[in-house]
């Protein structure tokens, strides 16, 4: 069992750790000769340039369309991605934040047989429910206000508030009050304040999308903007040549913004991620060229370090998708992270990321990238996730509340900082300035969230918390979870009992280490359950 977990714990830090712009295992490859050349051959592009001048071999520029600065990107006017579907219980609501609104999604399949407002003592047996639309609403009950994701989802497909029992349909109109006459329900249903703000919702790749506007134009609007995806380049890759790993989900401690700035940032992986991906002692030099220059709809920079002869791209497709590419060989196998990001609240994001490799035009896999494949359980690469995850948290959800609090760089509300000033950056921070950048010129240079825009204090146990940030909506995490408890407790009574009654069958020795046997498992078992609630790391310690 530990071997397995070994296993997937640096499968999983090794695939998300491929946003390190080197080839997948490139470190494992060869070996990392003396840094003899550290600086990168690139220009900088930032927001405006820091004074004074950054030292470099070529000059400081601003690389990007030179088209006025544009304010015309709208938060609210845009598909944000949730959640991949498959991990939710279609049977619960429930409840994320997306730019400061509380949002409850769910379900509104009935059950497929007798689909009745009823008690669930009364559904008919080996009934199951019919997965209908997922929705996305603002989770208040126009009643009094109280979340709707603490309600339930009836058989008939309706959401119902616990407090007084108002029932809904999925496109958010109210369809029963039970204390009141026809007549004034009807007359509430006229209301339009009786309406549920029914977001528009796509499901692509199987993950979530949610555009946070009801207005009358929404659905329009929504209907003409793409989802950002993978379209392989514009190539026709087909399906037997595509193998797509899990999705992972979870809400990280830190902004959206901030997310994005890691991973279009080659440069601290080895170093953040040491002993995972690469090493912070090994020739570290990089040559960073733009691919395509900075535009409203984002940019995409090559990234070549001193140990693979590839180069990988990294492409920000505003404003939720990084698509990360390296090549493998001649014949057309890449690797791919998929990697999406959306503003929950202040100082934190919602991440959805996966791996998805195209062998070559034989169809046949590198072998380099089989261990990827391995069928391994979902919940594992989940929990073990955090093993990578949490490496740049500690810095990122630091960072964030550091220049807010000192008022340098403000993301959360309008305040016009420039980056730049509020940091010293270096020829090796390209993608992070295009970045900075694109959020200043077209996105305002903040994030329009709703509500208190007050920034939460810097917490480690924040960082480290996985039950809040994942597993409570996770329905193969929590089913996991209740199986390995049931495994503990069994362990635990069965090292009693070999100790207590078995004695004379199996001998004083024979039934010491028994007990002691079945007891090392469930302490096994203890540290494992941990790892759903809470995971720390310490860079000290990882020597």
């Amino acid at each position: 069992m530990l071997k397995i977990f070994a296993s997937a714990a640096a499968i999983w830090s090794a695939a998300i750790g491929a946003h390190a712009f080197q080839s997948p295992l490139s470190s494992l490859q060869r070996p990392q000769p003396p840094n003899t050349n550290s600086r990168t051959m690139l220009q900088v592009a930032s927001m405006e340039p820091p004074s004074p001048p950054i030292s470099t071999d070529e000059p400081t520029v601003i690389e990007s369309d030179p088209t006025p600065k544009s304010s015309d990107f709208n938060w609210l006017k845009a598909w944000h991605p949730i959640v991949p579907t498959e991990f939710l219980d279609a049977e619960k609501p429930h409840a994320f934040k997306l730019i400061g609104m509380n949002i409850v999604i769910w379900n509104d399949g009935p059950i497929d047989s007798n689909p009745a407002f009823q008690s669930r003592k009364e559904r008919t047996k080996g009934a199951e429910k019919v997965e209908g639309q997922w929705r996305a609403f603002i989770d208040q009950c126009p009643h009094r206000k109280v979340p709707l994701s603490e309600g339930r989802i009836e058989d008939d497909g309706s959401l119902l508030c616990s407090y007084h029992a108002w029932r809904f349909n999925g496109e958010g109109e109210t369809i029963n009050i039970p204390q009141i006459a026809t007549s004034e329900l009807e007359r509430i249903k006229a209301n339009p304040k009786s309406n549920c703000n029914s977001f528009p919702v796509q499901i692509v790749d199987g993950v979530l999308w949610v555009w946070p506007e009801a207005s009358d134009d929404a659905k329009i609007e929504s209907a003409l903007t793409p989802v950002p995806s993978n379209d392989y380049e514009g190539e026709d890759v087909p399906e037997d040549r595509l193998w797509k790993g899990a999705w992972n989900f979870r809400e990280l401690p830190y902004g959206h913004d901030y997310f994005i700035e890691n991973v279009v940032d080659p440069a601290h992986v080895p170093v953040s991620h040491h002993n995972v991906v690469g090493s912070r002692y090994g020739d570290q030099s990089l040559k960073i060229s733009t691919l395509k220059p900075l535009t409203e709809d984002g940019f995409s920079i090559g990234v070549q370090n001193s140990v693979s002869d590839s180069t990988s791209s990294t492409t920000f497709n505003a404003p939720a998708q990084v698509l990360i590419k390296a090549p493998f060989g001649e014949d057309g196998a890449r690797q791919y992270l998929e990697l999406y990001s959306s503003p929950s609240r202040p100082g934190f994001s919602n991440h959805v990321g996966r791996m998805v490799i195209v062998k070559d035009q034989t169809k046949q896999m590198p072998k380099l990238l089989k261990a990827f494949t391995l069928p391994l359980p979902i919940w594992v690469n989940h929990i073990m996730a955090s093993a990578f995850l949490h490496q740049d948290a500690l810095f990122l959800h630091g960072q964030e509340r550091s220049l807010t609090n000192y008022g340098t760089y403000r993301t959360a509300q309008p305040a016009n900082d420039s980056y730049a000033k509020a940091v010293l950056p270096c020829s090796a921070d390209k993608g992070v300035m295009l970045f900075r950048d694109w959020m200043g010129r077209f996105a305002n240079g903040y994030i329009p969230f709703k509500g208190d825009t007050t920034m939460p204090p810097s917490d480690n146990e924040v960082v480290f918390d996985v039950w809040n940030s994942h597993t409570k909506n996770c329905k193969y995490c929590l089913t996991a979870l209740r199986r390995l408890k049931r495994v503990r407790a069994m362990a635990f009574l069965a090292s009693a009992l070999v100790a207590a009654i078995r004695p004379k069958v199996l001998g004083v020795v024979g039934s010491t280490l028994s007990a002691l046997g079945f007891s090392g498992l469930g302490l096994v078992l203890s540290k494992l359950i941990k790892m759903f609630y809470r995971y720390e790391f310490s860079h000290a310690d990882n020597h």
